[in-house]
């Protein structure tokens, strides 16, 4: 990747930096030391956030984000070069020093005036520059074809570009093109003065530092993700391994030096990164391209006086269109997959970069990501597991019509059929009670399969509500309540996905189940994850004990003490009526909780076999009265 100033970077410090010329010309202050504050915050503040460890800020740059910033910045490098491809240069600079005439800032603005004004271009650099655009075009598909066949493969290093501007440059000398209105690069001032070094950090460079704090910030987010739209591009291109938190410290460290020298704050640009990576292998080929730079500076500029400025913006629209055709294949794949968030995504970013300015579409496009982000994180994903009737599968209750019509096979209880089908509400493939759910009344199971957070614990709160209300997580929250309260009594949480719970999350579920607990519903939680953190957090905020006051109101201790006594009584026949519970159920309601003195279960199973027991005892002492 190629690091160095960036044309939107350096609008953003010229537009910092102009109102406060007049103020350096009055105080006889180099201007280039407000370019030097711009350039530490800039830097400092890439480097803080790359030792903290914030790469992970890269992350709500999706695909489709890229690609429309991408494609946007495409179509702008496109716009600009067409007004110096049919040289109407000075006519935009009249009409934009003329009050009366249209504005022109934005892109849409500079095709609006391309509309109005495309008759009035120049002859000679129109001519010019589609020749050169036409050869430039037609070398790159020939290179491309030729490239696929091994005897021609080496034909993709021949320099296209490089031919155009030696071709171009050659014949406006011999023909004297300028002289006939074609403009050319002309003369340069050679850079005498010696180098400057500057004290960024002396007590006077902290006012400027906190009067422009706000545009060095600006530049380092957009450079900072301008760079990393351009090695998350090309790394996938290429594998390549990328670290976005060292790409912070390298970016934040090459800016904090070049503050040093009053240098723009520099940044990896995604066209002429991927140029150079055409046949580059290695970083050495930036220090190589510093060097050719200096080396150009130091002895060529007198050399370049005659090439042509549209054989140049030749070069950048045809940069402009190789950033463009990278996306149609995109768009199609997400149209055919109907991700119509990032379709939404991609437009929102290339229409704004077009209607307003880059540095607005790539903002307004991570605005949006940011909103996605936050919505799939605050999203429950919570389900209320259930047995489809007639099978022996079980699935996320809210999907049972998809159970029909995917033809899933009755469940019949011919062994000789061998194991039954395997399937959500399997306890990690133990065995099941599959009649359970049918046999006992007001019991609702709920799995979480995701860590709890303050992000997604309010909306877990909200969609438990719905479910008891509706008995489904998808019901609209405005129907008329289908559940009555006394249709469920218990609550089982299947929480071996939940790894983790911050202790916002645990508030409110804490308050939840205490609200239910006043209710009379009983909750129990299942599979819980066995990691110190959280088991500790669930006893420290007092959700462990109100999970065990549910199980002691449940009579589960007794239970257990029937449930052995009546597995060790040699006369077994005559405690069948007393207890109301058969032999099996005893030996399988006796190891109920995952340890001694624990409140959490290993198998869902333990958990209905309890409130199974429960409900036959509480049955029997109704009969006994």
């Amino acid at each position: 990747m190629i690091v160095g100033p960036e044309a939107p970077i350096s609008l953003i410090v010229g537009q910092a930096v102009e109102p406060l010329l007049h103020h350096a010309k009055k105080k006889n202050i180099d201007p280039v030391v407000y370019i030097c504050a711009i350039t530490l915050v800039s830097g400092a503040t890439l480097l803080g956030f790359g030792i903290a460890r914030f790469g992970f800020l890269d992350n709500v740059l999706c695909e489709s984000l890229l690609k429309g910033f991408i494609c946007g910045v495409g179509i702008v490098m496109v716009i600009n070069s067409s007004i110096s491809m049919l040289g109407l240069n000075g006519i935009m600079e009249d009409v934009i020093k003329d009050s009366d005439d249209m504005d022109i800032h934005s892109p849409f603005d500079k095709v609006r005036f391309l509309m109005y004004h495309y008759h009035e271009s120049h002859p000679l650099t129109m001519r010019v520059s589609f020749i050169a655009f036409f050869i430039v075009i037609a070398l790159r598909y020939s290179k491309s074809r030729a490239s696929k066949s091994p005897r021609w493969r080496y034909t993709i290093y021949i320099p296209e570009i490089l031919i155009v501007v030696l071709a171009s440059t050659i014949l406006c000398y011999k023909y004297r093109w300028n002289h006939r209105g074609l403009e050319i690069v002309g003369s340069l001032e050679d850079v005498t003065d010696p180098l400057k070094l500057y004290h960024p950090f002396s007590k006077k460079m902290w006012p400027l530092v906190r009067h422009l704090a706000s545009s060095g910030f600006t530049c380092a987010m957009l450079g900072f993700f301008e760079s990393t739209t351009a090695s998350k591009s090309l790394g996938s291109r290429y594998d390549l391994p990328i670290s976005s938190n060292r790409e912070l410290v390298a970016l934040g460290a090459i800016n904090v030096a070049g503050s040093f020298v009053g240098a723009l704050p520099a940044f990896g640009g995604y066209g002429r990164s991927k140029v150079n990576a055409i046949s580059a292998k290695t970083t050495v080929s930036g220090a190589i391209m510093g060097i050719i730079a200096l080396c150009t500076v130091g002895s060529v500029l007198e050399y370049l006086h005659y090439i042509p400025k549209s054989t140049l913006s030749v070069v950048t629209a045809a940069i402009g269109i190789s950033l463009i055709t990278e996306t149609p294949q995109e768009l199609y794949f997400h149209w055919i997959s109907k991700g119509y968030d990032e379709l939404i995504t991609f437009f929102i970013t290339v229409l704004t970069t077009l209607f307003f300015s880059m540095e607005a579409g790539i903002a307004v496009g991570l605005i949006y990501s940011l909103l996605r982000v936050i919505r799939n994180s605050a999203e429950s994903r919570i389900q209320i597991l259930g047995r489809v009737p007639g099978t022996n599968t079980f699935l996320d209750a809210d999907l049972h019509l998809q159970a029909y019509e995917e033809g899933i096979e009755e469940y019949t209880d011919d062994q000789s059929k061998g194991i039954p089908q395997l399937n959500l509400f399997t306890d990690n493939f133990r065995p099941l009670n599959y009649q359970a759910l049918e046999e006992i009344e007001g019991c609702l199971i709920i799995r979480i399969p995701e860590p709890l957070t303050f992000t997604n614990a309010s909306d877990l709160r909200a969609r438990l509500k719905r479910v008891e209300m509706y008995g489904s997580v998808k019901a609209h929250p405005a129907l008329k309540r289908s559940r009555d309260m006394s249709m469920t009594k218990y609550m089982i949480f299947d929480l071996e996905d939940m790894i983790y719970i911050d202790s916002s999350a645990a508030n409110i579920l804490k308050t939840w189940l205490v609200a239910h607990q006043k209710k009379g519903i009983k909750s129990f939680f299942v599979r819980v994850t066995k990691t110190p953190k959280l088991r500790k957090r669930l006893k420290n905020t007092g959700i462990k004990d109100i999970l065990a006051q549910d199980l002691e109101s449940i009579r589960y201790g007794e239970i257990q003490e029937r449930a052995m006594a009546l597995t060790q009584t040699p006369t077994f026949e005559s405690n069948v009526e007393e207890f109301s519970i058969s032999e099996n159920e005893a030996e399988e309601i006796r190891p109920v909780t995952e340890k001694a003195g624990s409140p959490y279960f290993d198998h869902i199973r333990s958990a209905l076999k309890l409130i199974d027991a429960y409900e036959q005892l509480e049955q029997s002492s109704l009969e006994g009265v």
